[in-house]
């Protein structure tokens, strides 16, 4: 076992990062937390994921913004503020730029500096006379929210927090309750949420859609040990060491994503090792799936009231819009 020194600690740019791996990599079963999938590699592998045709997901909100965006622009009102927690390529977010009635300004709020300087680039193309102001952090951190609505004085402005895809299902119940908290905070004075939930279905439908045929989501899940390798001195063997595999767990409602090792191994992060059985798991990601019901009590728990919500015609995914 090799020792921590400080000269190792030195070359790691993210000690929150070293953190939360060991806390996840010590814990039983091991787990690691699905925020940091998403440096540049990962973002863009979650943007190829976002096309293929299992990922019913996407098709299915942006079919839901097309029809019903002229209600939904109007149930979210004139010269509105539209805040984007981890708003990826921005897809989305155009449909309701170019709806509602003058919009005061834009502000992606996403964890990877990389992405968000890609949406700023691509959105400010597309929209040359909006106010773009862009934040890089981590959404789910309170405390950061809390400094972020204090600098910015969005708490005393009524803002839209614009959260779709079904990002809210990788978070447990009480998790996702806090992150709707932030939300709140962000929202301001009388603001609104418009978060997308992905409905509970068919198993097999959920399952080919986090285990594609082409093996873009084992590459995505498998990405985060490139990360560790590449940023906090690990040694994990990414092609031959572990492979991926999505189950639906039936008593939570939701499909887990796991990384499996192939064989007995030892893997060593930043100075530290870590042991690992044949066919012993990292837990990387649920993905939570819900009823109206169940959200509901989700968003009652937040202080949080469900106006209205919009579903496609075959009820696989929803759209809330939530007030303070």
């Amino acid at each position: 076992m090799r020792v921590v020194t400080e000269e190792t600690l030195t070359l790691i740019a993210d000690l929150d990062f070293l953190a939360d791996v060991y806390q996840g990599l010590d814990s039983a079963p091991k787990t690691l937390p699905c925020k940091y999938f998403y440096d540049e590699q990962g973002s863009w592998l979650f943007e190829k994921i976002t096309q293929l045709k299992e990922y019913y997901l996407t098709h299915v909100e942006l079919d839901i913004l097309d029809h019903h965006i002229e209600e939904i622009a109007s149930q979210l009102g004139p010269n509105a503020i539209i805040i984007e927690p981890g708003c990826g390529a921005g897809h989305k977010v155009q449909k309701i730029l170019h709806a509602i009635e003058q919009p005061k300004a834009f502000i992606p709020f996403e964890i990877s500096g990389e992405m968000l300087n890609h949406s700023v680039n691509r959105l400010s193309g597309l929209f040359p006379h909006l106010d773009i102001q862009p934040l890089e952090g981590d959404f789910t951190n309170e405390e950061v929210v809390k400094q972020i609505v204090s600098e910015t004085n969005l708490e005393n402005s009524s803002n839209v927090v614009f959260f779709p895809g079904s990002t809210i299902g990788n978070f447990s119940r009480p998790e996702a309750a806090d992150i709707l908290r932030n939300f709140k905070r962000l929202s301001g004075s009388n603001g609104k949420i418009l978060l997308g939930i992905d409905l509970i279905k068919d198993r097999d439908v959920l399952i080919r859609a986090y285990d594609d045929a082409d093996g873009v989501t084992a590459e995505f899940n498998k990405n985060i040990l490139t990360r560790i390798n590449t940023e906090l001195d690990g040694n994990f063997d990414v092609q031959n060491g572990f492979k991926h595999k999505a189950i639906f767990n039936e008593d939570n409602s939701c499909i887990e994503m796991h990384l499996v090792s192939c064989k007995p191994q030892s893997v060593t992060i930043a100075g530290r090792s870590f042991d690992f059985e044949s066919m012993e798991t990292i837990h990387t990601e649920s993905s939570y799936k819900y009823s109206i019901e169940s959200i509901s009590s989700i968003t009652d728990e937040a202080g949080l009231a469900l106006e209205k919500y919009w579903c496609d015609n075959k009820n696989r995914f929803a759209l809330c819009l939530l007030s303070v």
